[in-house]
């Protein structure tokens, strides 16, 4: 992926991520995730520190705008496999990045019976289907759960999303007569400004990322 801009482009990551911590810049976006910032052009492999920040002599409302503007620019290559009633999405391993992007899913809204409603099990992975559907809701619910019984690097959240009002929340867990009794092992099978990010907290222009107090 090339980003011709800047370097920067915006990641979700799990605040219980071992590999994140207060050093790097985040802000709060959903359910235990947060908005984080790499370098590329490895995009990915190296999240951006307050340290990169004070060099670089970027702003946070900044470094956000910049973010926002490449990952727009490059939604085109966005893609879409595996079958109804629940289809993944193809990212070149950013996939959960898309979720900070408003105007795709405004533009899938009404393509989906229901409410969108996403899994977001790990940062390449991004499921999607409607909230009526319960035969894709249940489908997304099983990848999940494969997938974190699978393990691996990078995973987000066990927790459904779904879309209310251009806001991500997350969906209550099912019932628990709802819930499979066993997990199979195998790995998932589902084959102007710029705009602000998905979330009350990134988008709002006062708001101040996770790591470093607001100055005095």
């Amino acid at each position: 992926m090339q980003v011709t801009r800047t370097t920067f482009f915006p990641l979700l990551v799990a605040y219980d991520d071992p590999q994140v911590s207060d050093r790097h810049v985040m802000e709060e976006f959903v359910d235990g995730l947060a908005v984080a910032y790499t370098v590329g052009p490895r995009y990915g492999e190296r999240l951006l520190t307050w340290h990169d920040l004070d060099h670089f002599g970027l702003p946070p409302r900044e470094l956000r705008r910049e973010s926002a503007t490449n990952l727009y620019a490059v939604l085109d290559r966005v893609g879409f496999h595996g079958q109804p009633p629940a289809l993944m999405l193809s990212f070149d391993g950013l996939e959960s990045s898309v979720l900070l992007a408003h105007r795709f899913w405004d533009d899938l809204e009404d393509a989906v019976p229901g409410d969108l409603v996403v899994g977001v099990p790990a940062r390449d992975v991004v499921i999607v289907t409607g909230s009526q559907s319960r035969a894709g809701m249940a489908k997304v619910r099983r990848a999940v759960d494969r997938i974190f019984f699978a393990g691996g690097a990078n995973l987000l959240s066990r927790a459904l999303l779904v879309r209310h009002r251009r806001h991500w929340e997350a969906l209550p867990p099912p019932p628990p007569d709802a819930v499979p009794a066993s997990v199979p092992p195998a790995a998932a099978s589902l084959t102007s400004a710029p705009p602000a990010f998905g979330s009350p907290v990134a988008a709002a222009a006062a708001a101040v990322p996770r790591g470093r107090p607001p100055a005095a």
